[in-house]
């Protein structure tokens, strides 16, 4: 694939303000309400409950697990409208696939909360998976250095501590659990990740309509 450097692709229009007003918006208020959450879920800790433990517990905890749960579905959603917004603009499809499966997921979190098992299993994995690579991957919307840098530092903090959850699983083996605890390790993928789409939020909002991308030859991908 051949790549002409310094090119300038510029579609009829240009949605990247609005995306990155999304992305704000969607990160924002759920960090907002998970901290909100945990306020109002008795004997709660962040060491050794899950973020999903907020709106799956058994039974429910109120009013924390409802607006945990529609707050990650809010997420979701508004991920995939920046998502729309971002392609409409001709911005990377690798990226905006990620966070495409990613936001689906976070909307799969919502609907299937932690007490029904596999299901919401799946989902989690899903959305810290692809969150962690759509991170990783933002460096091809044209990001300066220093984004990028920041880019690779938490999208691969994310995705290695991922990793080690599978490998070494959630028990004692694992050092980061017997460090950190469940719910410590948890926040190591989920708040870089969640914090860095902030960031590109508020990137992609400043820069605006004088975007200036890489273009591929063989198609933007």
């Amino acid at each position: 694939m051949k790549i002409q450097r310094g090119s300038i692709f510029k579609p009829e229009k240009e949605y990247y303000e609005a995306a990155g007003i999304i992305l704000i918006i969607g990160s924002l208020q759920f960090i907002l309400v998970v901290n909100l959450a945990e306020a109002l879920f008795p004997g709660y800790s962040i060491g050794q409950n899950t973020l999903s433990h907020l709106g799956g517990s058994v039974p429910p905890v109120e009013p924390s697990a409802t607006i945990f749960n529609l707050s990650i579905i809010i997420l979701g959603i508004l991920s995939l409208i920046a998502v729309y917004l971002i392609l409409k603009s001709g911005g990377c499809r690798l990226f905006s696939s990620c966070l495409a499966i990613s936001a689906i997921g976070a909307i799969g979190v919502g609907i299937f909360p932690a007490y029904t098992g596999d299901p919401h299993l799946f989902f989690s994995v899903l959305t810290f998976l692809f969150g962690s690579l759509a991170v990783i991957f933002s460096y091809r919307l044209g990001l300066n250095i220093p984004m990028v840098i920041v880019s690779m530092i938490f999208g691969i903090l994310s995705l290695l501590t991922l990793i080690s959850l599978l490998i070494l699983g959630t028990g004692a083996s694992n050092p980061l659990i017997s460090y950190l605890g469940i719910g410590g390790t948890e926040r190591l993928i989920a708040y870089p990740s969640i914090l860095y789409i902030t960031a590109l939020g508020g990137y992609l909002t400043s820069r605006g309509k004088d975007w200036v991308r890489i273009r591929f030859t063989d198609g933007y991908w």
